[in-house]
């Protein structure tokens, strides 16, 4: 029997799946449309699909998110979204033991947190699942040596949490996660315009606004026309949003990470910190794609700030770990992973 190698980020917004041969295979929304009901096992829709649903779908089905915060929030409905997933891209075989999966997580889950992942990736007919953290899948992915002995601070903004870490000689020196990302965002904007306008937006909305029109720099002027519901009159209302108005929400945010950031480098050995001045900070992640954000980190921070092209390099990372398992070993035993069924 032939055996498929393939790495998984499951993101809180995005799963993206690498397939050995083929590279990244399926990048889509982390959601499942099911019965409200959850005792009634009948998935409507998954990834792209369920998002397309969202505000769609009559009381008796739900949109649900499985991974959440950085962790499985619904293992029964993971599995589900997995599953499904694995058929999109294994579309002519059944499941049998012949897939090994390098799964990205979260820095700072607790041994049951990384355990679920283990779970959700079993039942859904995965043979062996190797878990790394985020931050090296990143580094990797970027092409970032970090077997070097020069540290590398790395930084990833995703949906529902910020990893900062710094790296050296395969192991993470020190990290965290702080809880803040692309989606607490969005429901800061939502929450504004509500309570500015007496309007009422989606989360998703809140979001294609961010993309379009904010901006970490504060005499940066855009505006856009949207429509919400008039919480007044219940009835749909067009009026136009500016930029400056949603500068200080993007604002507070990205400076609470900005923070963080310098909180790690302050408490770090001079000779990392010299590292870093040299190598610079690099930006992964979802909502490290707003503009200005390496002009914004540069100035509150006053190092170098180097920004991913691409936000799906941690996938990409799995690739390489999957192509040089001595690295993958390596890895695993200098950050005191284990693989094992339990």
């Amino acid at each position: 029997m032939s055996t498929f190698y393939i790495g998984i980020n499951f993101g809180s917004t995005t799963t993206c799946i690498y397939k050995s041969g083929n590279g990244i295979v399926l990048k889509e929304a982390s959601l499942i449309a099911m019965p409200t009901n959850l005792k009634i096992k009948d998935v409507k829709a998954i990834g792209n699909d369920a998002k397309r649903l969202i505000g769609r779908v009559p009381e008796n089905i739900s949109i649900y998110s499985p991974i959440s915060n950085g962790v499985v929030q619904y293992e029964d409905l993971a599995v589900l979204m997995l599953k499904g997933f694995l058929r999109k891209i294994f579309p002519t075989r059944s499941f049998g033991q012949n897939i090994k999966a390098i799964v990205s997580i979260p820095l700072g889950l607790s041994p049951a947190e990384k355990k679920q992942f283990e779970i959700v990736c079993y039942k859904a007919g995965i043979a062996d699942v190797y878990l790394v953290p985020n931050i090296l899948c990143y580094a990797i992915g970027n092409g970032i040596n970090i077997q070097d002995n020069s540290t590398n601070l790395i930084v990833d903004i995703g949906g529902d949490i910020t990893d900062i870490a710094t790296v050296s000689n395969g192991s993470i020196i020190k990290g965290f996660t702080l809880s803040i990302g692309g989606s607490i965002i969005n429901v800061a904007i939502a929450k504004y315009i509500e309570e500015t306008y007496n309007i009422k937006i989606g989360n998703e909305q809140a979001e294609h606004i961010k993309h379009e029109i904010c901006s970490l720099f504060e005499n940066y002027s855009a505006g856009m026309e949207i429509t919400g519901l008039n919480k007044a009159t219940q009835l749909k209302e067009k009026f136009e949003i500016k930029s400056e108005e949603l500068f200080p929400i993007i604002d507070h945010y990205y400076g609470k990470i900005a923070e963080a950031i310098g909180s790690l480098i302050q408490t770090s050995d001079p000779a990392v910190i010299s590292d870093i001045s040299q190598n610079g900070i690099y930006l992964y992640g979802g909502a490290a794609s707003i503009i200005g954000i390496e002009q914004y980190m540069s100035d509150k921070l006053t190092f170098k700030v180097n920004l991913a092209d691409t936000v799906s390099t941690n996938v990409l990372g799995t690739g390489e770990l999957i192509r040089y398992p001595q690295l993958l070993k390596k890895i695993l035993k200098n950050n005191d992973i284990k693989n094992k069924k339990e």
